[in-house]
Protein backbone atom coordinates (compact mmCIF):
# COMPACT_ATOMS: atom_id res chain seq x y z
CA UNK A 1 0.00 0.00 0.00
CA UNK A 2 1.40 3.23 -0.83
CA UNK A 3 1.80 6.12 1.50
CA UNK A 4 0.43 9.89 0.46
CA UNK A 5 1.31 13.28 1.64
CA UNK A 6 -1.97 14.42 3.52
CA UNK A 7 -2.29 17.40 1.96
CA UNK A 8 -1.45 16.96 -1.58
CA UNK A 9 -2.14 13.44 -1.65
CA UNK A 10 0.61 12.75 -4.24
CA UNK A 11 1.61 8.58 -3.13
CA UNK A 12 4.96 7.70 -2.00
CA UNK A 13 6.10 4.27 -2.97
CA UNK A 14 8.87 2.27 -1.22
CA UNK A 15 11.01 3.54 -4.00
CA UNK A 16 10.87 6.30 -2.72
CA UNK A 17 11.59 5.76 0.16
CA UNK A 18 14.98 4.07 -1.07
CA UNK A 19 15.56 7.48 -2.59
CA UNK A 20 15.05 9.82 0.14
CA UNK A 21 17.69 7.18 2.41
CA UNK A 22 20.27 7.15 -0.07
CA UNK A 23 20.06 10.78 -0.71
CA UNK A 24 20.27 11.44 2.93
CA UNK A 25 22.96 8.98 3.41
CA UNK A 26 24.83 10.68 0.39
CA UNK A 27 24.44 14.32 1.71
CA UNK A 28 25.64 13.38 5.69
CA UNK A 29 28.27 11.47 3.83
CA UNK A 30 29.57 14.73 1.50
CA UNK A 31 28.60 16.70 4.68
CA UNK A 32 31.16 14.88 7.05
CA UNK A 33 34.08 14.52 4.07
CA UNK A 34 33.69 18.08 3.54
CA UNK A 35 34.19 19.05 6.86
CA UNK A 36 37.42 16.59 7.72
CA UNK A 37 38.90 18.32 3.82
CA UNK A 38 38.07 21.60 5.55
CA UNK A 39 39.72 20.79 8.85
CA UNK A 40 42.83 19.27 7.51
CA UNK A 41 43.06 22.22 5.26
CA UNK A 42 42.82 25.26 7.81
CA UNK A 43 44.96 22.64 9.59
CA UNK A 44 47.51 23.23 6.61
CA UNK A 45 47.04 27.26 6.30
CA UNK A 46 46.95 27.34 10.32
CA UNK A 47 50.67 25.51 10.65
CA UNK A 48 51.95 27.43 7.43
CA UNK A 49 50.94 30.64 9.29
CA UNK A 50 53.01 30.03 12.64
CA UNK A 51 55.83 29.15 10.17
CA UNK A 52 55.78 31.86 8.32
CA UNK A 53 55.18 34.14 11.54
CA UNK A 54 58.15 32.46 13.18
CA UNK A 55 60.27 32.80 9.97
CA UNK A 56 59.31 36.80 9.96
CA UNK A 57 60.46 36.97 13.80
CA UNK A 58 64.11 35.55 12.96
CA UNK A 59 64.42 37.70 10.35
CA UNK A 60 63.38 40.86 11.90
CA UNK A 61 65.65 39.66 14.81
CA UNK A 62 68.38 39.45 12.05
CA UNK A 63 67.73 42.89 11.34
CA UNK A 64 67.53 44.16 14.91
CA UNK A 65 70.80 42.61 15.23
CA UNK A 66 72.62 43.83 12.29
CA UNK A 67 71.15 47.37 12.81
CA UNK A 68 72.56 47.49 16.54
CA UNK A 69 75.88 45.53 14.95
CA UNK A 70 75.98 48.60 11.93
CA UNK A 71 75.12 51.24 14.57
CA UNK A 72 77.99 50.09 16.98
CA UNK A 73 80.13 50.21 13.87
CA UNK A 74 79.49 53.79 12.93
CA UNK A 75 80.33 54.76 16.40
CA UNK A 76 83.94 52.87 16.38
CA UNK A 77 84.68 54.78 12.61
CA UNK A 78 83.47 57.89 14.74
CA UNK A 79 86.11 57.47 16.96
CA UNK A 80 88.59 56.14 15.27
CA UNK A 81 87.96 59.13 12.67
CA UNK A 82 88.53 60.96 16.06
CA UNK A 83 91.38 59.51 17.07
CA UNK A 84 93.15 60.11 13.87
CA UNK A 85 92.60 63.93 13.79
CA UNK A 86 93.90 63.82 17.67
CA UNK A 87 97.15 62.18 16.13
CA UNK A 88 97.46 64.37 13.12
CA UNK A 89 97.36 67.25 14.83
CA UNK A 90 99.77 66.02 17.20
CA UNK A 91 102.12 65.20 14.12
CA UNK A 92 101.73 69.04 12.90
CA UNK A 93 102.33 70.24 16.36
CA UNK A 94 105.60 67.73 16.43
CA UNK A 95 106.34 68.66 12.83
CA UNK A 96 106.41 72.45 13.91
CA UNK A 97 108.31 72.53 17.37
CA UNK A 98 111.84 73.19 16.88
CA UNK A 99 113.86 69.66 18.23
CA UNK A 100 112.19 66.98 16.40
CA UNK A 101 112.76 63.96 14.98
CA UNK A 102 113.55 66.07 11.78
CA UNK A 103 115.96 68.25 13.32
CA UNK A 104 119.19 67.61 12.06
CA UNK A 105 121.12 68.74 14.98
CA UNK A 106 119.42 66.41 17.34
CA UNK A 107 121.25 62.91 18.51
CA UNK A 108 120.11 59.90 19.97
CA UNK A 109 121.91 58.30 21.81
CA UNK A 110 120.34 55.13 21.86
Amino acid sequence: MPLALPLIGIPIDLQDVIDAVVLLVAAVAGFLAAGVIGLLVGLGAGFAFIEITDELARIDEALTRLARENEALRDRVETLEETVAELEGTITELENEPGTADDPSRSDTD
